[in-house]
């Protein structure tokens, strides 16, 4: 079986309801290239892309890797991997660079090779440690009431993990917390994880994670600068809320370093910031070595990417807590089933690959809203109504937090 073609196509899906910090949020879609690999047996792998240089720059990386992986054997996939960095002189670049740019042939892939060996693609990691995949639900930022309804229905709806992002202003990170709890009760076991984005120096997380304690925080995520371990390890020494790193374990690299400083009690990871599904593979295997968890992060990801990211979370026995997804805020899908919830949990596709099926006509009714709607304007902001914190938003209820992303 070699590879015998690819192509991309740039689609644009409604979004529900704007979070101002997710791509596609001023334009109120998810917009990401769809990969398409083709086998000279007639094989197609399928993966997803997503856009941060704009679509049109992203289709056309995609689009002139054809050559590269031409008349390879698609199980050769870190080869390939590996080639197409080097073709693309991204090596040159960062590792976090190539991998956003590509990532989507890289998935599209594996899919290639859970179709050829009739087994979905948790089956080719060594089995499924579970079936059932728990993500949180994201509470953004608004006003009390807001964020206490949704809080419940994200309970109401079976989730067990609730969300929110602080570092936005010390009264407010207060009142946002206290808010959540009080609306899930103190002794529900709904757990609450709170993501700074590395907002604070040392001395102001620590301080300001002890005024949240009282709410019992599951993990706070990346509190300080992503480049400081001494930093972040300093903060975890302080508090008694479990440490999540983010930003500091980009790449297996990256999480290696993490891990031998203490600086977390825990790891999130993302295959498009690593070395793929190898390399995120690679840094929770290190982190179940060490005994610490893992965690999948993810920005506003269409259903191919969930289902993939359910395979790699379903193999490895150090994902143990909920999971980041925007998939519930998606109007509809390119698939022809789209993915369910239940109980806060997505059951793993168990058909090949990784367990998806294109729909055309979907292809095409995105593909067009890409052209009429997206097109373009991927990087123009409309002019938006500042918030009850003096920040412009999308809206009135929602905010834009700190700068780091």
């Amino acid at each position: 079986m070699k590879i015998k073609d690819l192509s991309a196509t740039v689609v644009s899906v409604p979004i529900k309801k704007a979070y101002p910090t997710a791509f596609g949020a001023f334009s109120g879609h998810v917009t990401a290239v769809i990969v398409q690999v083709l086998t000279d047996d007639g094989l197609v792998g399928v993966g997803e892309t997503p856009v941060l240089w704009g679509g049109e720059v992203t289709k056309m990386i995609v689009e002139s890797s054809r050559p590269i992986i031409q008349g390879s054997d698609p199980f050769d996939v870190d080869i390939i991997r590996r080639r197409l960095y080097a073709n693309h002189n991204l090596t040159h670049f960062h590792i976090h660079a190539a991998s956003w740019a590509l990532s989507g042939i890289e998935m599209a892939l594996w899919d290639l090779m859970g179709k050829a060996a009739g087994r979905p693609l948790y089956k080719l990691w060594g089995g499924a440690v579970r079936k059932k995949i728990p993500f949180w639900g994201w509470v953004a930022g608004a006003g009390a009431s807001a964020m206490a309804t949704e809080s419940r229905r994200f309970v109401k709806e079976g989730f067990t993990t609730i969300y929110t992002k602080i570092g936005i202003d010390p009264e407010w990170d207060v009142q946002a917390v206290r808010t959540m709890r009080e609306a899930v009760g103190y002794d529900s076991g709904i757990k609450i994880r709170v993501d700074a984005n590395q907002a604070w120096s040392t001395s102001t997380a620590i301080r300001m994670i002890k005024k949240l304690e009282r709410y019992d925080l599951e993990f706070v995520e990346q509190p300080v600068l992503m480049y400081s371990l001494d930093a972040l390890r300093r903060v975890r020494e302080a508090v008694d809320t479990p440490v999540l790193s983010h930003e500091s374990s980009w790449t297996f690299y990256e999480a290696l370093k993490v891990i031998k400083s203490g600086a977390a009690d825990a790891i999130q990871l993302d295959p498009r910031f690593d070395a793929g599904f190898s390399g995120a593979r690679i840094a929770a295997g290190m982190a179940e070595a060490d005994g610490m968890s893992s965690v999948i992060h993810s920005f506003s990801d269409l259903g191919i990417t969930t289902s993939a990211y359910c395979h790699l979370i379903a193999s490895s026995s150090a994902f143990l807590h909920a999971n980041q997804t925007n998939y519930y805020a998606l109007t509809d899908d390119v698939t022809k089933e789209r993915l369910v919830f239940r109980d806060g949990c997505i059951d793993v596709p168990e058909t090949p690959g990784i367990g998806v099926e294109l729909d055309p006509e979907k292809m095409k009714r995105y593909s067009r809203e890409y052209e009429t709607k997206v097109k373009g304007k991927e990087f123009k902001e409309t002019a938006r109504p500042k918030n009850h914190l003096g920040v412009k938003s999308r809206d009135s209820d929602w905010y834009s937090f700190s700068p780091h992303f």
